[in-house]
C-alpha cells in the first residue's frame, strides 16, 4: 500500500483526531483530554486537535515543567541584584495587600468558601426535591391534569428559585467589613503602623 504523500506548505490549519495527539504526544486519551481542557492542546470547533498550535503549546509546557526542576537559588552566586530583589518583594507584598483587601471587601472569595456554599445549595436543592413526590401525593390525589400541572410547577419554580438566590454575603470570609473606601485606608493605615511599632 503506497501512502498518500502529498506536499503541504502550511501546517497552521492542518488537524488531528484524538488518536493521533495521543501518538504524538505519548499519553493516554484522558491526558489528551486533560491537555485541552488546560487549554495546552487546541481542539477547533469540530473537536479535532490544530497540529501546530497544540505541539506548540505542549513543547513550551514540557519547557516550562522541566525548568522548575533546574531552578537553583539567586543568593548562592555573586550576580545577586538586592535592589531588583527589594522591587519583587515589595510588588508581592503589594499584591497580596491588594487580594487581602478584595477579600475584605467581599470582591473575590476563597475557594473552600465558594465550596462549602455550593456544596450547601445544592444539598438543600437535592433534598427538596427528593421531598416533592411526599409532599404532593396527598394534593395531588383526585386533581384532574391541569391542575396536576399546576401544582407541580409551583413548588419547582419555588425550588429553583431558592437554589438561584444567590446572596454574596454567603461567601463573606469572617474578615468581610462593610466600610467605605476611607475607611478600609484608615484600618491599613493603623495595621502598618501596628507592625512597624
Amino acid at each position: 500500500m503506497v501512502a498518500d504523500t502529498k506536499k503541504i506548505d502550511d501546517i497552521s490549519m492542518v488537524t488531528v483526531s484524538s488518536k493521533v495527539m495521543e501518538e504524538i504526544t505519548g499519553v493516554s486519551d484522558r491526558h489528551v483530554r486533560n491537555l485541552a481542557e488546560e487549554g495546552i492542546l487546541v481542539r477547533n470547533s469540530h473537536g479535532r486537535y490544530l497540529l501546530l498550535k497544540s505541539v506548540k503549546n505542549y513543547i513550551l509546557n514540557l519547557k516550562i515543567a522541566k525548568s522548575g526542576d533546574k531552578i537553583t537559588s539567586d543568593f548562592a552566586g555573586e550576580g545577586l541584584d538586592w535592589d531588583n530583589e527589594k522591587a519583587k518583594h515589595e510588588h508581592l507584598k503589594a499584591m497580596v495587600t491588594e487580594i487581602k483587601l478584595q477579600l475584605i471587601r467581599g470582591q473575590v472569595h476563597k475557594s473552600g468558601d465558594v465550596a462549602a456554599v455550593i456544596t450547601n445549595m445544592f444539598t438543600k436543592f437535592r433534598s427538596k426535591m427528593r421531598a416533592l413526590p411526599y409532599k404532593l401525593a396527598p394534593k395531588l390525589e383526585g386533581k384532574n391534569k391541569s391542575e396536576i400541572s399546576g401544582i407541580l410547577k409551583e413548588e419547582i419554580d419555588s425550588a429553583l428559585e431558592e437554589l438561584a438566590d444567590y446572596k454574596p454575603s454567603d461567601y463573606y470570609p469572617e474578615e468581610y467589613i462593610n466600610t467605605d473606601e476611607d475607611g478600609l485606608l484608615n484600618m491599613v493605615q493603623l495595621g502598618s503602623e501596628t507592625y512597624e511599632n
